[in-house]
């Protein structure tokens, strides 16, 4: 199964979407409130190509999405071993935040 098609079906579920604490710190210092970063995982678009992080185990992609005024990234790792997405940070593109 595609990566982005996995990332959107498992962000249908709320409760499969764990916010790591660096995405939460990151996201209040940018005001990106979770509803935009659960947006972008849903209808979202890769616009990188996902990488393995070898520490994980997981492969992490940055997803793109033009939500609620600004163009918002979410960098997602997924692991075939579980069954949620872990959003590890979230920004605005084309800004300086």
């Amino acid at each position: 199964m595609q990566i982005r098609t996995r990332i959107r079906r498992i962000a249908i579920d709320n409760t499969l979407v764990i916010f790591a604490d660096h995405a939460r710190t990151q996201m209040r210092m940018r005001h990106i409130p979770a509803d935009v970063v659960l947006e972008v995982l849903r209808k979202g678009r890769i616009r990188r190509t996902p990488e393995p992080n070898l520490s994980t185990g997981s492969i992490e992609c940055r997803m793109e999405r033009f939500v609620a005024g600004a163009q918002t990234g979410v960098i997602a790792a997924i692991s075939n071993d579980r069954p949620n997405v872990i959003v590890v940070t979230a920004m605005l593109i084309g800004t300086s935040s």
